[in-house]
């Protein structure tokens, strides 16, 4: 029988690491950050140390203890053995957020990485932030802090479409585009020699492209698979805003804001997001303020046509730019990457500038450059807040915290968003459009819920145990 393992993903919201064995050959599916795990230890602020490379990871239960995985420099460095034969044979990528994509980077670099052409996008944009002065190779990804000590990482990338089978010894895959608040989002159908196996990644059908998700499901359920590893993020949630009702929401926001300041808080990855805030600002007569940071990622977005995102010099588009740490905006002191952003943008503003057009401006700095707005000292606005409710302790902190910024700044706190992530309604109809034999509810804090849809055949993983399909 095909084995699978988790170790991550079961019980918790993200944190996917998922091993696939048959007839000898291992493959994860994803191999992301489990924030959880993380916060265990640690807080947003806080990482381990760098110079004991993987060894605190280990220690702490963050990363799996699997040996013949992990790289022999950041091996040596936690003084563990380092001369091993590779366990695993690739890591099959399905998007490219933090909690499916992140410990990839620790990984030996003769495991092969399978990742969609958007998502091999999106990997390049988020390396040139992180080495902005660091030469680097498309193939490399390594994760901060690490990768500012590491040499380059070669990694053998091998791309795919939806539709394009490719075959990893015994193990078949099928890549499906699903529709997701990142670009480039896929699910699997996987075919080993004993069964059909459906991994859903994170999809949803309320988004701007449900027809991806759908040709999706349509796929999954052809394929009549044994078992479905289904997230369930939101499976105890029955609704969701969908993109045109941000869009609808914030526009009616904003637009009674007239003279005001407008400061967004949203996932810079999230191209629809972005999208949504540029047409509005298009259409109140505003400009769109984002910091270099997220112009190289519309940058190298640019490339690819299905993203359909502007140059960041249409007329619409205005790039911040923070004093340096000498209180100054002389063009040395900023990094190469951040003077080539500002070089080759219509319009760059500093605080001084936004404080003068406060009222035509929706300042897209989110929580990260909060701190911009003791520099700005805006008259009356809004805070758009428009990405997910937090969800644990952690992320009610950060909340409060967030709220006495906007009471300091007189700023008025509106919510507005899209999830990326399927309601239990929908996941409920996915499930049962795909008609696995079993499911496996994975990312979700809620696995026993899906017992109340489909009791009969929900079989429940356990973490770190091994179990037959």
């Amino acid at each position: 029988m095909s084995i699978l393992t988790f170790y991550g993903g079961i019980g918790e919201i993200g944190g996917n690491k998922i091993l696939l064995e048959d007839k000898g050959t291992r493959v994860f599916l994803d191999f992301g950050k489990s924030f959880g795990a993380r916060s265990n230890f640690y807080d947003w602020t806080e990482r381990p140390r760098q110079a004991n490379g993987v060894g605190d990871f280990l220690a702490l239960g963050i990363l799996p203890e699997i040996r013949g995985i992990y790289r022999p420099d950041l091996l040596k460095l936690a003084r563990l053995p380092s001369k091993e034969d590779r366990y695993v044979d690739a890591v099959i990528l399905s998007h490219a957020h933090s909690d499916h994509a992140d410990y990839i980077s620790f990984l030996r670099e003769d495991i092969r990485l399978y990742l969609g052409e958007t998502t091999r996008d999106i990997i390049l944009a988020l390396e040139e932030e992180k080495n902005a002065n660091i030469e680097y190779e498309i193939s490399s990804f390594k994760e901060r802090p690490l990768d500012r000590r590491a040499l380059p990482i070669k990694r053998d990338m091998q791309t795919f479409k939806t539709g394009e089978k490719f075959k990893i010894d015994s193990i078949e895959v099928e890549p499906i585009h699903v529709d997701h608040s990142l670009p480039g989002c896929y699910g699997f159908i996987i075919r080993t020699s004993t069964s059909t196996i459906v991994y859903s990644g994170d999809l949803r059908i309320h988004g701007n492209r449900p027809d991806l998700t759908r040709d999706f499901v349509e796929k999954a359920k052809l394929a009549k698979p044994d078992i479905m590893l289904c997230e369930g993020t939101r499976i105890n949630e029955s609704t969701s805003q969908k993109e045109n009702d941000v869009y609808e929401l914030c526009m009616e926001y904003i637009s009674q804001a007239k003279d005001n300041f407008v400061f967004v808080d949203y996932s810079y990855k999230d191209i629809d997001r972005f999208t949504t805030f540029y047409n509005i600002a298009k259409r109140t007569g505003r400009k769109i303020l984002i910091n270099p940071k997220t112009a190289r990622y519309l940058t190298v977005l640019l490339h690819n046509p299905r993203m359909n995102v502007p140059k960041i010099t249409d007329e619409t588009i205005v790039v911040y730019k923070p004093r340096v740490k000498t209180g100054s905006y002389s063009g040395s002191d900023y990094d190469k990457a951040d003077n080539e952003v500002f070089d080759k943008s219509a319009a760059v503003w500093s605080s001084e500038d936004v404080k003068k057009n406060e009222s035509s401006v929706i300042m897209t700095l989110g929580s990260y450059q909060i701190e911009e707005l003791i520099d700005i000292r805006p008259g009356k606005g809004i805070y758009l807040h428009s990405s997910s409710e937090p969800f644990n302790e952690e992320g009610e902190i950060d909340e409060a915290r967030m709220g006495h910024w906007m009471i300091r700044f007189g700023l008025v706190r509106l919510h507005a968003h899209c999830s990326g992530h399927a309601s239990g309604k929908d996941l409920n109809y996915i499930v049962n459009e795909i008609d696995p034999k079993s499911v496996i509810p994975i990312h979700t804090e809620h696995p026993e819920l899906f017992q109340t849809f489909h009791s009969s055949r929900v079989r429940l993983g356990e973490p770190l145990k091994p179990m037959s399909v």
